[in-house]
């Protein structure tokens, strides 16, 4: 029996990891599922950053993936307003099934269209993008009435990453039935020979004092400002705050270490020389950073609303902090700072929780599950 053939679309697409998690969850999945024996087909676009155009040829195999590369028209527009315009048209032939990602773009949207055209089932994982919140809420409104507002309810199937993001898909109008809940995962290995400690620490000289680190986007919807807040009355003592990742919607705070855009080895030592790390966003489905900081051996302070909190609470695997509050996230901080052995017993229930709940290949085969219901 031939294996089945997947499309994933998503505008973002390593190398571009300047766009947030996305891309890292889709080459994850699709990774997997190679593995698993599926034909695995991604288009994206070639957005990188605010400046440049990723180094890639239109097409190109990364990790046994076949990826499909159109440029879009204008990079500034991609990057400061999320306006993705590629050039080129879905390649659909040979594919059984469509996968979306993300909402409100252009190559979904697109996509969604030459899918049904073809009698083609299409999944969907919104990956946090379904409400309207934090920025250009009418331009979102005006594109959902012009576009793809309803692309989410016509789909065969939806996944949701989170229960945080189930009640948003089921808000949107997604009958529960057409609803399944599959988390992102990680792969493992990746933490098998993570850097030295102190790695991070000597190559940008930071000194002896404890590092409280956080590694995203740098938007007030992750919680940034909040962090910033809590260093800013100096009751933190010597300990530093290091920030990693582009700022996107807010400049960065002063009197903090910025990193930059981190990826493979440097990311990890960040991780593993973290003696804290902070992720207190707001409205989030998922985020893999606060599990990958667990797997490095960094304590964990994370948004109670966000659906990685409802991971690291059931797993009692880290301090969960309500959004925008800066009293308690400066507390959090101090406890696991303060007390080590509670820090590290937290570290072992959560890689415990990653390494039976979130490896790869449980995810694909879940997807697997998925786009066999999508086809009947």
């Amino acid at each position: 029996m031939a294996p089945m053939r997947v499309l994933h679309v998503t505008p973002c697409f390593p190398p571009t990891w300047a766009y947030g998690g996305i891309p890292r969850a889709v080459h994850g999945l699709a990774r997997a599922q190679v593995r698993a024996g599926l034909d695995v087909r991604v288009w994206t676009t070639d957005v990188y950053d605010a400046t440049r155009r990723a180094p890639v040829p239109a097409r190109r195999t990364l990790d046994g993936i076949d990826v499909v590369v159109s440029r879009v028209a204008s990079n500034r527009l991609a990057w400061a307003h999320q306006l993705y315009l590629p050039r080129g048209a879905p390649p659909l032939e040979g594919v059984d099934l469509v996968h979306l990602h993300a909402h409100r773009n252009l190559l979904n949207f697109q996509a969604f269209c030459a899918a049904r055209a073809a009698g083609l089932p299409v999944v969907m994982t919104p990956h946090g993008t379904l409400p309207r919140i934090e920025r250009k809420i009418g331009a979102k409104r005006l594109w959902d009435t012009l576009f793809d507002g309803d692309v989410p309810r016509r789909a065969d199937r939806v996944i949701a990453t989170s229960r945080a993001e189930v009640r948003q898909v089921l808000a949107a109008g997604v009958h529960g039935d057409r609803v399944a809940r599959i988390p992102n995962g990680l792969w493992l290995e990746e933490f098998e020979a993570l850097p030295p400690r102190g790695t991070f620490r000597a190559a940008h000289g930071l000194g002896s004092g404890p590092i409280v680190a956080y590694l995203g986007q740098i938007t007030p919807r992750k919680g940034v400002d909040t962090l910033a807040a809590a260093f800013a009355d100096g009751s933190m003592g010597d300990a530093r705050l290091v920030l990693a990742g582009p700022a996107r919607g807010m400049a960065l705070p002063r009197g903090v270490y910025h990193a930059g855009t981190l990826e493979g080895p440097e990311r990890l030592a960040l991780l593993v020389d973290a003696d804290v790390l902070a992720y207190p966003s707001t409205h989030e489905v998922f985020g893999l950073v606060p599990l990958e900081g667990l797997m490095c051996g960094a304590p964990v302070v994370v948004g109670g609303d966000c659906g990685c909190g409802e991971l690291i609470g059931e797993a009692g695997a880290g301090l969960l902090v309500a959004g925008g509050d800066v009293e308690a996230l400066r507390g959090a901080l101090r406890t696991l700072l303060s007390d080590r052995a509670a820090a590290r017993a937290m570290v072992e229930r959560g890689r415990r929780y990653i390494a039976r709940h979130l490896d790869y290949g449980e995810v694909a085969a879940a997807h697997q599950r998925v786009y066999e219901e999508a086809r009947r």
